[in-house]
């Protein structure tokens, strides 16, 4: 029997045969796959588990970062660590309370009390208050808050002023004011949140028609008195809980010298009387001491509206600045008759 030809193979049989190229090509693949198993496989860096890690140390390192950036969360972690925590917040507890106590005491309203009595009592008395204002509200730390209250007044600014009403204003002919009461006066005030204190300064002028005025400033700030010539520094001085005053002794005014001639005349005639007897007992040998010379001469200066010596001495130097005046005045010394 004869074999059979390619031509006459069965078609199934054909189509397992492969060509040359075909043949060429599995040949390479199969090595391809057996040099693949030979070479270990790469795995991926960047798998799931290993973003997790990173991300998880990045957020650590900026956590740390911001932690011991900042001095209160580094107090705050390290409390932590060491098992304090809850102490530690007791502590700033404690610390903040204590913050708000001293910003309630810092600005704490302060009102004082003061009566004005003087001399003339027909003088005329003009009362300024000057407000200034200490703005804290750009800060929010009570430390900070407190820091700024705790500050000296910016004097430099227009300070609000007003005009308080007393009876002096409003006097008639020949009426007279015994005293000025003044109560619940304004020294410091603060905002309703605390952020914001007010302060006071109040000027008091006492003048009279032919008598040199008297100047009294008031204020809370030792360091802020009024230095222009002719002005008294008064000061608020807490005497008791909610109580403050100032030293005010009261206002004699001084006399001009054209005001006071006829009681520097009168005070010189009887003092020269005096002088004349005090001479006559000493030329008697009776013994009168200087202490006591002095004390009858204080006594007819008073007697005749001078306060002190030195008031008299004043209005003695202007007077006899006119030397007309002056010889004449003590020609007619020498003259008088003593009764």
């Amino acid at each position: 029997m004869s074999e059979p030809t390619n031509d006459k193979l069965p078609r199934d049989v054909h189509e397992l045969l492969l060509t040359m190229d075909e043949e060429e090509g599995r040949t390479h693949a199969a090595k391809d796959v057996i040099t693949d198993a030979r070479r270990p496989k790469r795995e991926k860096f960047f798998t799931i588990p290993a973003i997790v890690i990173i991300v998880v140390i990045a957020l650590t390192a900026i956590g740390l970062g911001i932690i011991y950036s900042s001095p209160v969360l580094s107090e705050q972690f390290s409390a932590m660590l060491t098992g304090e925590l809850g102490k530690y917040k007791e502590q700033l507890r404690k610390v903040r309370e204590d913050k708000v106590r001293e910003i309630e005491s810092v600005t704490g309203n302060r009102y004082g009390s003061l009566t004005l009595f003087y001399s003339p009592r027909d003088s005329r008395v003009t009362i300024t208050e000057y407000k200034y204002k200490l703005d804290c509200s750009k800060f929010t730390d009570d430390g900070e808050q407190l820091t700024c209250l705790r500050k000296r007044v910016d004097y430099s600014q227009k300070p609000e002023q007003r005009q308080i009403d007393n009876p002096s204003l409003k006097l008639k002919d020949k009426e007279i004011v015994e005293q000025i009461p003044l109560n619940d006066i304004p020294i410091q005030e603060a905002s309703d949140d605390r952020k914001t204190l007010f302060r006071y300064d109040i000027a008091v002028v006492i003048e009279a028609e032919g008598y040199f005025p008297r100047k009294f400033f008031l204020t809370g700030d030792k360091e802020h008195a009024r230095n222009e010539e002719g002005w008294e520094s008064l000061f608020w001085e807490q005497k008791g809980p909610q109580i403050w005053m100032v030293d005010f002794r009261g206002a004699d005014l001084l006399p001009k010298p054209e005001t006071a001639r006829a009681n520097y005349q009168k005070a010189l005639t009887d003092w020269e009387c005096i002088r004349r007897e005090i001479d006559n007992k000493r030329k008697a040998g009776k013994s009168v001491s200087s202490d006591t010379e002095t004390g009858l001469f204080i006594e007819i200066l008073n007697r005749n509206g001078f306060k002190t010596f030195e008031e008299f001495n004043v209005i003695d130097v202007e007077l006899r600045k006119d030397a007309k005046f002056a010889k004449s005045f003590d020609t007619e010394l020498k003259n008088i008759e003593c009764k």
